[in-house]
């Protein structure tokens, strides 16, 4: 296997730098270079030329799958893994949908972590178990799985939500009418399939919406 170099794209400093350190004693590793949000990740890549990118899905400013649909506009773009600690089942299936090289969970440890990239690098993808589970249950609803990304407004009502405010209350912080504000939670709850308010909450959070 080539020496690579690898992008970490994740906010959370420690994190980054614990894997990076561990990441350097690899007989197989040349660079490697590290980007906490939407904007240092654009910046790294007009800088270097990157092999793999090691990319959390939950970003502020922008979300993991944002930056992978600009990534697969360009033409020639690097390998990308997901390293998360999110496991809700409509995330995976977008990642998979949006074109993603593999998927770490990180709770697996670093070994998964290395062996997904050694894998990757040799065939173009590789998927654990867990998630080629995913792709058989959920096969059959393949095209019909909800999109994990929401409009600005759309978040913004989520987050209302998870403040625990009313209807009411939603209304007058977001400027629009109690009718307004009613009827964009129960598009969500239509949107993403669940069943009410709470199981609304429970998929956002397990999906790295909130």
């Amino acid at each position: 296997m080539k020496r690579i170099t690898i992008l970490l794209v994740d906010d959370e400093g420690l994190f980054r730098e614990g894997l990076r350190s561990l990441l350097e004693k690899e007989d197989f590793v040349k660079e490697i270079y590290e980007a906490g949000n939407a904007y240092d990740f654009e910046q790294q890549l007009l800088l270097h030329s990157v092999d793999i990118i090691l990319l959390d899905i939950k970003l502020p400013g922008m979300r993991g799958l944002e930056l992978l649909s600009n990534l697969n506009a360009r033409i020639e773009h690097p390998k990308v893994i997901a390293v998360t600690g999110l496991e809700g089942v409509e995330l995976i299936v977008n990642l998979l949908k949006a074109g993603i090289n593999g998927i770490v969970f990180k709770l697996d440890g670093y070994s998964e972590i290395v062996k997904t990239i050694q894998e990757v690098m040799k065939t173009g993808n590789y998927f654990q178990e867990k998630t080629m589970r995913a792709i058989q249950v959920n096969a059959h609803r393949w095209d019909k799985v909800p999109t994990v990304s929401l409009t600005f407004q759309e978040t913004e009502i989520l987050k209302a939500i998870s403040r625990g405010l009313t209807t009411k209350a939603i209304a007058a912080e977001l400027k629009m009418t109690d009718a307004t504000a009613e009827t964009y939670r129960i598009r969500l709850i239509k949107k993403l399939g669940v069943p009410n308010t709470a199981a609304l909450l429970a998929y956002a959070y397990t999906n790295g919406i909130l």
